[in-house]
């Protein structure tokens, strides 16, 4: 089982990342400096960002089941709730195709407010905080403690200058770097979840 859920977790990393990066090179017109990821669903391929959105959030679940069971403290529940909630919006953001990013915050589709919606659920990094610094309590976990800790500080840092990023009028264009760093923070978020992933499945596997 333990192998199998091995296998599972960087299965479902490794295709998002595939499929995600495959997106890059087919829908080139995007610049990704400054569009979104969600906008690849807008092109030829949108079903492939769907398909991504639901393996992000398959990844998150699965991260969270895999390290339950060392969970101990009031902070590392809310962290799991919160990377819960996190999923679900994903899961949100890929049903709903997100509106083209010159769309003004007044002119939003139902669709692109639901996206939008998915998107500001997923707080990621602050649940990769709390479950870090509830994990590294623990004597299996402290080990990988300056690892854990820096990962979740880097994606915590990497969402803060996205949002820093987004402009107050909501309107963007080629000088506003939001698709750029919001790649950095979703590199970050992968990060963390592979980091917590693969050490929590070989913790399982030593029992």
């Amino acid at each position: 089982m333990t192998l199998r859920r091995a296998l599972r977790n960087n299965t479902l990393f490794g295709n998002f990342v595939l499929l995600l990066c495959s997106l890059h090179l087919l829908q080139p017109e995007f610049d990704p400096t400054w569009r979104f990821i969600s906008e690849y669903a807008l092109g030829d391929f949108g079903w492939i960002m769907h398909l991504s959105f639901g393996l992000l959030a398959l990844a998150q679940i699965s991260v969270a089941i895999t390290i339950f069971p060392h969970i101990r403290t009031v902070t590392g529940y809310i962290g799991l709730v919160i990377l819960g909630i996190s999923a679900i919006g994903v899961i949100i953001a890929g049903i709903y195709v997100t509106d083209p990013i010159s769309v003004s915050p007044d002119d939003a589709t139902f669709s692109g407010s639901m996206h939008s919606i998915g998107a500001m659920l997923d707080y990621t990094p602050i649940a990769a905080l709390l479950i870090s610094l509830s994990l590294c309590r623990l004597d299996v976990w402290r080990p990988m403690k300056r690892v854990l800790l820096t990962s979740a500080m880097i994606a915590i840092v990497a969402m803060l200058v996205f949002v820093l990023r987004i402009p107050q009028d909501g309107q963007f264009g080629p000088e506003v770097l939001a698709g750029m760093f919001g790649r950095f923070l979703i590199l970050a978020e992968i990060t963390w979840l592979i980091v917590v992933g693969i050490h929590g499945v070989k913790l399982g596997a030593s029992k």
